[in-house]
């Protein structure tokens, strides 16, 4: 039996420890050690565990004395004396191991207990857990030791719990931060003087600034040199989703970003956060798609959809005054003799070599096309008469006189021209060029087979 003094002195020890728990300030495990070693000494106990619920298991989570070693067994809830204390939500006490059907015998040998009491850990009502002490021998509680953990549990499974909460709280407040600093994206935010808040690593490497020197520091300061047009993204103009902008990177070389943003507020203040993304390969990508579909896949020239587009926008352009626009109509001779004679590896050099031959000979606003087979186009801009145009396909006909290389090829083609007219559309001008081209195939010169339509008739250019 205790004596009075010893009462009062336990009951003093538990004020203490008490206030040792409301005033610590412990991450997660320090705080459960701080509690299992406390109820150890309290209960003057062998040992004391807490054990979590996890599914339908008890779980040692944390430990002391006699138990310490056997963190992370887990223990079956509807075989333990825990998992009766959980299901009961009140305290147990189990006063001889080897003669309580409710505790796990086989467990309680394993570990070397004989005695214990259980008291449930609550959050919001719920059972979480449970604090238990323990003791090597039987009968090793009494009946101040039950009324000390019933004291003491409530504040304790109050206590616990907050601590899980705020761990959890930290743990996701971690998880974000290690998530911002690990994305891809530039997270940037700012307060309501537009002063930086947040600048992670991929911020860093956009914008060469290190976050040591962007922190607190007006964002217009660190985004409108190099790059001005940035600088809107923290300002309050209504955007609808994201919104696409160009920018450059830390050395200079442009970019293109694609921006979101969000405003939270906190109390009186609020925050502005920018998420900002490289597009830059992704438009590349796009870019390069779409040339492919309007490209030429052997020669690399337009193919026959990019030059009907490009007829039609050239028309528009001569309906608003645009002068001088020719259209050659070409086709190798004697092409599909070059295929039966040397094989269609040797059709598609005389191809390519075609084209690299055209490409040396046309201006920077001229653009030439493949339409299929051996027929190629070009559009030649600027010619303000028909002896220009014609001076100008003799000067392709004669880049087509020398061989390819080792061999006696000499790409040489029949070339049809037909200027502009305001009354044509696209497929009529590549019409009347076709016609002018078949008229050239009927002259006797092989190497310069040029002839030009006008009107409803072709006419034959002056030698």
């Amino acid at each position: 039996m205790r004596d009075g003094s010893r009462e009062l002195n336990r009951l003093q020890r538990i004020i203490d420890t008490q206030t040792t728990i409301v005033q610590s300030d412990l991450d997660l495990a320090g705080f459960m050690q701080l509690i299992v070693d406390t109820l150890q000494e309290l209960t003057e106990a062998k040992g004391a565990v807490i054990e979590f619920v996890e599914g339908e298991w008890m779980v040692y989570r944390c430990a002391s004395g006699l138990v310490s070693s056997h963190v992370g067994l887990r223990l079956r809830r509807e075989d333990s004396l825990s998992g009766c204390c959980v299901a009961a939500r009140q305290v147990l006490r189990c006063n001889d191991t080897e003669m309580d059907e409710r505790v796990d015998r086989a467990a309680c040998r394993r570990v070397g207990v004989r005695s214990m009491i259980c008291s449930p850990l609550l959050q919001n009502g719920a059972p979480i857990g449970v604090l238990k002490v323990v003791s090597d021998c039987s009968n090793g509680f009494d009946k101040a030791d039950v009324q000390t953990l019933n004291l003491l549990a409530g504040l304790l499974g109050a206590g616990l719990a907050k601590q899980l909460a705020f761990d959890s709280l930290q743990q996701a407040e971690m998880r974000m931060r290690v998530l911002l600093e690990n994305a891809t994206d530039a997270v940037i935010s700012i307060d309501d003087a537009g002063r930086v808040l947040r600048w992670n690593a991929a911020a860093e490497r956009m914008f060469g600034v290190p976050a040591g020197a962007a922190l607190h520091t007006p964002v217009a300061d660190l985004i409108a040199d190099p790059c001005p047009c940035l600088v809107h993204m923290f300002s309050d103009e209504p955007h609808a989703g994201c919104c696409e902008v160009p920018s450059i990177d830390r050395d200079g070389i442009p970019l293109t970003v694609e921006f979101t943003r969000t405003r939270n507020r906190f109390g009186e203040a609020s925050e502005l956060t920018v998420f900002i993304h490289d597009v830059t390969e992704h438009k590349r990508l796009e870019q390069s798609i779409r040339d492919m579909a309007l490209t030429d896949g052997l020669t690399g020239v337009a193919n026959r959809r990019k030059m009907l587009d490009v007829l039609h926008h050239a028309l528009e352009r001569g309906k608003r005054g645009a002068a001088g626009l020719a259209l050659l109509f070409m086709d190798i001779n004697e092409f599909k003799q070059v295929n039966d004679d040397y094989g269609h590896d040797m059709g598609d050099r005389v191809l390519c070599e075609f084209a690299n031959r055209l490409r040396a000979c046309v201006r920077a606003a001229d653009v030439i096309g493949r339409l299929g087979g051996d027929e190629f186009i070009v559009l030649a801009e600027g010619l303000g008469s028909e002896g220009e145009a014609v001076r100008f396909a003799a000067k392709i006909a004669d880049a087509m006189l020398p061989r390819v290389g080792e061999t006696m090829i000499s790409p040489i083609a029949s070339i049809g021209i037909s200027l502009y007219s305001r009354q044509a559309d696209a497929n009529q001008w590549l019409c009347e060029a076709d016609k002018a081209m078949y008229q050239a195939k009927r002259l006797p010169d092989q190497c310069r087979q040029i002839a030009v339509f006008s009107g409803h008739a072709v006419a034959q250019p002056a030698a």
